[in-house]
């Protein structure tokens, strides 16, 4: 069979999308042992700097740094997604291929269009990966189906309340090398114009900083849901 089973597979409408709200997580998990995949749905054309070529190498970079199993790139229209059949069956086949039992995705409402369009994408392609009259093929051979078994949403640039939040204290200071791998994106700082780097590092790690502080977290990432999510008891809640 052709898939490359791993336990996250994490959507970005962008290169860096996935980097900059969600590679705390990443990089605790795969701490923990577990295997991770990023799937980068534009190559970042529309971007106002850099180039895909470069962009392609800094998401290589980044890669080498967060030491995940997989990156792929769809190859979409950036600043043109759209929650279509086309599209749908790009995330089936990459949901099939590797056989997630977490999907990480975009942001449900952002700033740019694409993503609010990619979390509706990955979500709906989600729940039909796992129908079995639902065909997707993958080198030649028909993949089976697969559901996996929640959807997260990072949070990007809105600020969003987030349903749950995770520890990533001990994973910033390796975050913030994972973002600053996408050099192109990030000019020098010109009169504290929020655009600079220094600008965009200061407000994911102020939003860091939030989102710990309710866990007594010096930072955490947040994540929302489209169902509520279930425990066995109280006790497994902090």
């Amino acid at each position: 069979m052709n898939t490359f089973k791993v336990d996250i597979l994490a959507f970005g409408a962008h290169p860096d999308d996935v980097e900059c709200a969600a590679s705390g997580v990443i990089l605790k998990h795969i701490a923990l042992g577990k295997t991770v995949a990023i799937v980068d749905m534009t190559a970042g054309e529309m971007g106002t700097f850099g180039t895909p070529e470069r962009r392609a190498k800094e998401a290589e970079k980044a890669s080498e740094i967060l030491k995940i199993n997989y990156r792929d790139q769809f190859g979409l229209a950036d600043g043109a997604i759209e929650n279509n059949e086309e599209s749908r069956l790009l995330v089936i086949q990459a949901i099939r291929k590797y056989q997630p039992e977490i999907v990480l995705a975009n942001a449900i409402n952002d700033r740019h269009p694409d993503h609010a369009n990619a979390a509706k994408l990955v979500a709906d392609a989600c729940f039909i990966s796992g129908l079995k009259k639902k065909e997707t093929f993958f080198n030649g051979e028909i993949q089976e189906p697969w559901r996996p078994k929640s959807v997260y949403h990072y949070i990007q640039d809105y600020f969003i309340d987030p349903d749950f939040v995770i520890d990533i204290s001990s994973e910033m200071n390796k975050k913030i090398e994972t973002i600053k791998a996408f050099n192109s994106q990030f000019v020098k700082p010109e009169n504290n114009q929020p655009n600079s780097i220094i600008g965009l590092l200061y407000q994911i790690k102020s939003t860091n900083s939030i989102y710990g502080r309710p866990i007594n977290a010096k930072y955490a990432e947040g994540f929302t849901v489209n169902r509520y999510l279930g425990v066995n008891n109280f006790f497994q809640l902090k």
